[in-house]
């Protein structure tokens, strides 16, 4: 309920009341009206700033009102998408439009992608001038060229595009006033309310048990691999995580400890490695560089300049390793579990033997071998879990569990330069206490880093009870050691 009782002026009894009633025509007061007029000179100026932004300004209403509904979006203020769905409907913004406009796990850059929610060019750059300045306040200076040259291709002169340029910018930031003010008075009791983006249910979380409830972003790589991406989002202020899953398993893998992310206030991507899920299977046999770059791409697609920490298992260990050797700028810290710096001479024949055992019987009778070996006796997985990971390395694809498969054959991250990385950042290295030599590796490992640098930030946890895939088997213990490691 609103936090603040409403108040409203009987119409000629108050001048202030009377001039927003002008505005707002046949409307008549709005909740936002009687919060406001607990305070008088903030609602006459606020009046004043409103009617300037809606009617003074020569930006066309469409793009006036696709920048203020993706605000509405990422400050989850429910009461501003609805009051401005009904005018972007009016200005010629389709169905299919508003849910691409509202639809946080798009990239804003890629709502321009085939289709019928398909946005233009100046109305994809307004977008993306709303959301960066919405979640990041400082807006790159591609992103702010983009949207003036927008005007100047749509055929304005250079003090025409100046001033629309500014009226954009001023747009989205006194909508985002806006939506501060609705959402903190719990104005019109939306303050909780999911916002009603058309085609998207946002009754229920993103994960659930049921697989389909994922919403799937495709972005596409420099080398041409499409890469299916989810988002769990929380808030326009809530640092990024972005989750690598292991071979022969795809991002639902993280069901078990994704609700820690989001209650904890992470932002979190995840996705499938290519080869696996719904990502394309590529061409040529994936190398830890490779994958290591396909982590930047998939950050710089969301307009991501720095993560908070990019966490990955098994291959997706090592893939972080290697992003934290190649792209040591984009993240604040890396989590490698159950992962090693570089191919075991033994492992090379081992692999060739399972790429055989898949294509001479299955990736079922693959399945088989692999979840035993990955969940023993001694941990905690559950029939739950063990039938879960077996459906997801059956239904992963021979040609992509082979093409990445070959990555895992021939890496040395040593030779890359680790050492000197993990040095240079934050690095929590993890092992279930019972996959093998794994935990043994990873503590001499961290311990090396450590030797070579004292003041290195790197540390070791094994996970109790649980094998290869300790998120899995054991996800309270793993988020009670990766949770705090991340708020430290």
């Amino acid at each position: 309920m609103p936090r603040v009782p409403y108040v409203f002026p009987p119409a000629g009894s108050d001048a202030v009341a009377d001039a927003i009633r002008q505005r707002r025509g046949a409307r008549g007061l709005t909740s936002l009206d009687g919060m406001l007029l607990n305070a008088p000179p903030i609602a006459q100026g606020w009046n004043t700033l409103l009617g300037a932004v809606r009617t003074g300004s020569q930006l066309e209403g469409d793009l006036r009102e696709i920048m203020i509904l993706r605000v509405a979006a990422r400050n989850k203020a429910a009461f501003e998408w609805i009051q401005h769905e009904k005018v972007a409907r009016e200005e010629g913004v389709s169905t299919e439009q508003l849910n691409r406009i509202g639809d946080l796990g798009v990239p804003a850059l890629s709502s321009t992608r085939p289709g019928a929610g398909s946005l233009s060019s100046i109305q994809a750059a307004m977008l993306s001038l709303a959301d960066e300045m919405t979640t990041k306040v400082q807006v790159s200076d591609e992103t702010f060229e983009a949207a003036r040259s927008a005007f100047q291709k749509a055929g304005e002169d250079e003090t025409a595009a100046n001033r629309k340029v500014v009226e954009a910018v001023a747009t989205t930031a006194v909508y985002n006033m806006v939506s501060r003010f609705l959402v903190a008075l719990d104005i019109d009791d939306k303050a909780a309310a999911p916002v009603p983006v058309p085609g998207m249910d946002n009754s229920s979380p993103l994960t659930t048990s049921d697989d389909t409830s994922y919403r799937y972003i495709d972005v596409k790589t420099g080398g041409g691999c499409r890469l299916a991406s989810s988002v769990s989002f929380t808030s326009v202020n809530a640092p990024w995580i972005i989750l690598v899953n292991s071979l022969m398993t795809n991002l639902t893998m993280w069901k078990w400890v994704l609700p820690h992310f989001q209650k904890a206030g992470y932002n979190v991507i995840s996705y499938d490695q290519r080869g696996h899920g719904r990502s394309s299977v590529p061409g040529e046999a994936c190398t830890m560089e490779i994958l290591a770059d396909d982590v930047a791409e998939i950050l710089s697609a969301y307009g991501i300049d720095k993560a908070y920490a990019v966490i990955g298992v098994s291959q997706g260990g090592a893939t972080a390793l290697s992003f934290a050797v190649r792209h040591p700028q984009l993240a604040e810290r890396v989590i490698a579990c159950d992962t090693q710096a570089s191919t075991p001479s033994a492992n090379v024949q081992a692999w060739n033997d399972r790429i055989d055992l898949a294509r001479r019987e299955s990736m079922s009778h693959l399945a088989d071998q692999t979840v035993p070996r990955w969940f023993g006796e001694q941990t905690n997985a559950t029939l739950e879990v063990r039938d879960k990971l077996h459906e997801l390395v059956s239904t992963t694809s021979v040609d992509g569990f082979e093409k990445g498969a070959r990555a895992l054959q021939s890496y040395d991250l040593l030779q890359a330069g680790l050492l000197e990385a993990l040095a240079k950042t934050k690095a929590l290295l993890i092992a279930g206490e019972h996959d093998g030599k794994l935990p043994e590796t990873l503590r001499a490992l961290a311990q090396q880093v450590r030797e070579q640098d004292s003041s290195a930030n790197v540390h070791f946890e094994a996970i109790p009870a649980s094998g290869h895939l300790p998120m899995c088997d054991n996800p309270d213990k793993w988020w009670e050691v990766v949770g705090a490691w991340l708020a430290k």
